[in-house]
């Protein structure tokens, strides 16, 4: 329904843009029934990451990202091969985001690894 988006929406973007960030997030807390919508968990993301919650910011982007994404095997050519991959560079990338401190971790550590600056957790 509209109206409801907009009674939910309008105070979270009202707070943003008075840069009042932990209403922000108070307003896209889990507590409210509007905090499983996508717009408000991206909401949420932007609060965190402006009051230098970066990882928190990393994790919850990570499950917007990924809600509702299936690994499968691809062409089945491959046998399960192609999916065991596949899942292992998932759940890599999962525990390199949770191991992250800030975001210029990832930074660093691509930069460690020859990858030019890009984060080490993005290289193929």
């Amino acid at each position: 329904n509209e109206q409801t988006s907009s009674k939910v929406l309008h105070p979270i973007y009202q707070s943003l843009d008075s840069h009042n960030y932990s209403k922000a997030l108070k307003l896209t807390s889990s507590s409210s029934p509007s905090s499983e919508w996508d717009i408000v968990k991206a909401l949420r993301i932007h609060a965190l990451e402006r009051t230098g919650k970066k990882r928190e910011a990393l994790l919850l982007l990570w499950e917007v990202l990924t809600n509702g994404v299936v690994l499968s095997g691809g062409n089945g050519s491959s046998g399960d091969g192609g999916s065991n991959q596949a899942e292992e560079v998932w759940w890599e990338l999962r525990e390199r985001i949770q191991s992250v401190t800030d975001a210029a971790d990832l930074v660093s550590d691509g930069a460690a690894h020859g990858s030019g600056g890009n984060a080490a957790w993005m290289d193929p």
